[in-house]
Parts: C-alpha cells; structure tokens; sequence
C-alpha cells in the first residue's frame, strides 16, 4: 500500500481498519474487494487475485477493464464490468456479504 498516489493514506487506513474489524469476535469476515492490476509499472501483488491479511480478512481483486493500471478517475466506463465481475465473485462464496461498504466519487455507483 502507498506506492503511488491512489494507493496512499486512506488505501493504508482501510487495510487497517479491515484488520481491525476482523479482529472482532462477531465479525466471521472482512473482504477488501478492489480492481485486480496486472502492470509492470506497479507492485507484482496488485496483480494478484487474493491477498491474505489476517486469518479473517483478505485483499480480493477483480478484474474489469483492461490489465494495466488506470488512475481511479480512469474506471468510470469499467465500473459495470467490475460489479458484474464482484457479483460472480460473491456468488461463488455460496454466501453474499452482510454489508458492503463503498468509497470515493464512484461509491454510490449505480449501474445499468
């Protein structure tokens, strides 16, 4: 986390708190669910699709778009492709999440 500058404090502040979160007792899992960035501009694990934090959390990273890396600002024609492509995700857990949280511009994104 913080290699450039979409990935700075709040990426490190999420990691942290997703950690924390799956500290909890009453908490079974935390998923940090983020697009999948295969680049040789960037850090080999941002290409990777699971990255274990805790016994509890993870890092999951979906693919949409196209592999290399985009500035955040960049995503918006490739945020249906996302959705579509962390719903497949979810439903290969046999489980859907008990809440979803969102960030950014693109946090309320409401597809077609």
């Amino acid at each position: 986390m913080g290699r450039d500058s979409d990935t700075g404090g709040q990426t490190l502040y999420v990691v942290e708190l997703a950690q924390a979160l799956a500290r909890r007792p009453e908490i079974s899992r935390v998923d940090l669910v983020t697009r999948r960035v295969v680049d040789p501009m960037v850090d080999a694990t941002y290409g990777e699709r699971f990255e274990r934090l805790s016994s509890k959390a993870a890092i999951i990273r979906i693919d949409c778009g196209p592999a290399g890396y985009m500035r955040k600002e960049e995503l918006w024609d490739h945020l249906d492709s996302f959705t579509d492509n962390a719903l497949a995700f979810f439903r290969e857990q046999h489980r859907l999440p008990t809440l979803i949280h969102s960030h950014y511009a693109d946090g309320g994104y409401v597809g077609n």
